[in-house]
């Protein structure tokens, strides 16, 4: 579920990144995730800092459960808040 999610501007940092969440009509290019590479064609694209992800795609690199919420970026990585703090 997305509830909850919106869209920031902030640059590229480590540590908690910024996620939010755009309907696909309001892009004006077509965005290629992050994560696999592909376009984005879907209803909802996923952003964290200055990246698009596809919803799927955007999962923690160590226990790639699901990054709904909130997410933390280390050394171009994404991680849920559990295994950044390990």
């Amino acid at each position: 579920m997305l509830d909850g999610i919106k869209i920031e501007d902030h640059p590229l940092r480590s540590g908690q990144a910024t996620l939010g969440v755009m309907l696909g009509t309001e892009c004006h290019h077509q965005a290629v995730c992050e994560g696999c590479q592909r376009p984005i064609s879907d209803r909802f694209l996923m952003r964290v800092n200055e990246s698009s992800w596809h919803e799927e795609c955007l999962q923690c690199a160590v226990c790639q459960q699901p990054l709904t919420t909130s997410c933390y970026f280390r050394e171009r990585k994404l991680y849920c808040k559990h295994d950044y703090q390990q």
